[in-house]
């Protein structure tokens, strides 16, 4: 009889919650209809607001306008001014998208994953910059210039499951005189409970404790007997694979008289620099920074550290003959990209090793690319690394060149490809170029500043399918509801079924260029024609009303069958004597608890 009842009570529940999994679907497909949106989709941020689009750009699904989202400054002359400088932007993938959203504001944006609603507006320390998430904490870590106004902290700390809730933070990376504390964040899963910092013109790399959100320690990069030259330390790259951190020195140099390291100090001119000789301090006219990058004293380049062994373990100082410029890692560490500052002529790709060894050269990759009055100059600030599937491509788009080069890591001599993004040379300014995959598709969005254009390219066919014109592409931002996905997955794992994937699937045919059936011509997309595209999808909604509202009868009726057969279960039980004899019994057996019911209630990461 007691296993009689177990077993009762055992289908109820598995009918409960193979309904609840059924109802949970089909809200989400209705969901997905009537606005919330689960699919990848790529956010655009700019003076336009924020735009949200379908991956290859078909659809404009929502706009959101600058007037609720930029914030109002006061300029030297008393006037006011929208900024929308949006300095960096992420997806939590769970609830919510957060932005940094302009200079001089203390203020994050926080937007509704689904819907795309602005949630608000919070206070944060100044100047927030970088943005980063540790999916394991659930924390968004803001990287400032300027302490916070309720603590003394130059990185604040947000919970992504409460963003109103209070985490003080007093991580301090100077002793907050004029000295911008701007600079470069990385936290990750593989890190634990710790993060690493670095902040411009200082000779340090902050180890952070995220628990006491306090720095517990600084390395002095440096070294012992550090070169003459070294200002300090900023850019950064984390691997994985062998838990490196590759830190990008800066250098300083004299300049204006012919004895000095450069004839000419530029646009900026020169100051008084100090520069330690054989331990005696000299006072020279020079510069300090980005102003010297590129130049005959830049020649540390890359430190690669080693946490575990809390030493620098090697050195890459150039790409070919050029000095380095910054170091980005691939998503699952195994490869290092170097870019040299030699007009995009040169990239390197380095190996990570084990740990505690230094990564090794795997491949030198020359590319094609328009170097006319960059010769000497970075071109490459951002790449997109796709590895789903059979694609293992690494993305780059130079900022003086309408080109954009894919590179195949999978092949032997790693061949590279091209697409064209426009038949005409080059004249504007160099200015950097964001690339964004969009995840789990073939689509890549490549911005182009400086023209006001963004380009949407199939990196399978190697194509460009879309231009949009009269856009201000700051940042482009690839966002996938992860959450909805793990849930549905976690039902149909749960009842012994294939749930639906979790990885983002987009559903999308490229349209056809004809006059007749697309608002784009010759492969460009202006912004009246992008605001048409959204009034046809707004109409197309309201056509299919009488599938929305199916969909959520079937999910209601879906629901109230649920409710119905426990009901049902439970009057039976109630009038069958052989369960009624054994009323007084225990309701569960004492076999070992499931271990997924156990998953299912740990608790969350303390964000105390």
């Amino acid at each position: 009889h007691k296993f009689l009842f177990s077993w009762k009570l055992s289908t109820i529940s598995n009918t409960m919650q193979l309904f609840a999994a059924l109802a949970l679907f089909v809200s989400g497909v209705t969901a997905q209809q009537d606005g919330r949106r689960h699919n990848a989709h790529l956010w655009m941020f700019g003076a336009n607001g924020v735009k949200i689009f379908t991956p290859d750009g078909a659809t404009e699904v929502k706009t959101i306008a600058p007037e609720k989202v930029c914030k109002e400054t006061t300029n030297d002359d008393g006037s006011i001014r929208a900024r929308c400088d949006f300095s960096d932007v992420v997806s939590d993938g769970r609830k919510y998208v957060w932005a940094a959203v302009a200079r001089g504001v203390p203020m994050i944006d926080i937007f509704r994953i689904d819907t795309g609603d602005l949630v608000g507006s919070f206070a944060t320390c100044g100047s927030p910059g970088q943005l980063d998430y540790h999916p394991l904490r659930e924390e968004v870590w803001v990287h400032c210039s300027a302490f916070s106004n309720t603590t003394a902290s130059h990185i604040d700390v947000f919970s992504a499951v409460s963003p109103a809730a209070s985490i003080p933070a007093t991580i301090s990376l100077h002793d907050n005189t004029a000295l911008r504390s701007n600079g470069k964040l990385t936290v990750a899963a593989e890190l634990g409970d710790v993060a690493y910092s670095t902040v411009n013109g200082q000779p340090y790399l902050y180890k952070i404790d995220m628990a006491q959100r306090s720095v517990m320690e600084q390395y002095d990069m440096g070294g012992a007997e550090p070169n003459p030259k070294f200002f300090g330390v900023y850019d950064m790259a984390y691997s994985p694979k062998n838990g490196h951190i590759f830190v990008r020195a800066e250098v300083c140099c004299t300049c204006g008289s012919d004895e000095s390291d450069t004839l000419e100090c530029g646009r900026y001119g020169a100051s008084n620099i100090t520069l330690t000789i054989d331990g005696t301090d000299v006072v020279e006219e020079g510069q300090c920074g980005r102003h010297c990058r590129g130049g005959p004293t830049d020649t540390i380049g890359v430190m690669e550290f080693d946490p575990a062994t809390e030493k620098v373990i090697g050195q890459h100082s150039f790409v070919g003959s050029a000095p380095v410029n910054a170091p980005f890692a691939s998503p699952d560490g195994e490869h290092i990209i170097l870019f040299g500052m030699n007009g995009g002529k040169t990239v390197e790709i380095l190996k990570a090793g084990s740990s505690g060894f230094k990564s090794s050269l795997e491949a030198t990759i020359t590319l094609d690319f328009n170097t006319t009055n960059v010769e000497e100059y970075n071109v490459f600030d951002d790449f997109a690394y796709i590895q789903q599937g059979d694609m293992n491509l690494f993305v780059v788009s130079s900022s003086s060149d309408y080109k954009v080069a894919i590179v195949d890591m999978n092949s032997p001599n790693k061949d590279v490809s091209y697409v064209i993004l426009k038949n005409m040379p080059y004249v504007d300014r160099s200015r950097s170029r964001q690339v964004e995959h969009v995840e789990g598709t073939d689509y890549v969005w490549v911005g182009g500043r400086e023209q006001d254009e963004a380009y949407v390219i199939n990196v399978a066919t190697k194509q460009l399918i879309r231009t949009f014109t009269e856009v201000d592409a700051r940042k482009l931002l690839s966002v996938t509801h992860h959450a909805f996905f793990d849930q549905a997955s976690d039902f149909g794992s749960y009842l012994g079924q294939t749930g639906p994937a979790s990885s983002a699937t987009v559903e999308t045919i490229e349209a056809s260029t004809s006059e007749d059936t697309a608002p784009w011509r010759d492969g460009s997309l202006s912004s009246a024609s992008g605001s048409t595209s959204s009034a046809k999808s707004l109409t197309d909604d309201d056509g299919s009303s009488n599938s929305n509202d199916a969909l959520s009868i079937a999910a209601l009726a879906l629901s109230c069958v649920a409710i119905a057969a426990v009901l049902a279960s439970f009057l039976a039980n109630k009038k069958d004597p052989a369960s009624g004899a054994n009323k007084g019994l225990p309701l569960t057996s004492h076999e070992a608890d499931d271990a997924s019911l156990a998953v299912s209630l740990a608790v969350p990461p303390s964000v105390n």
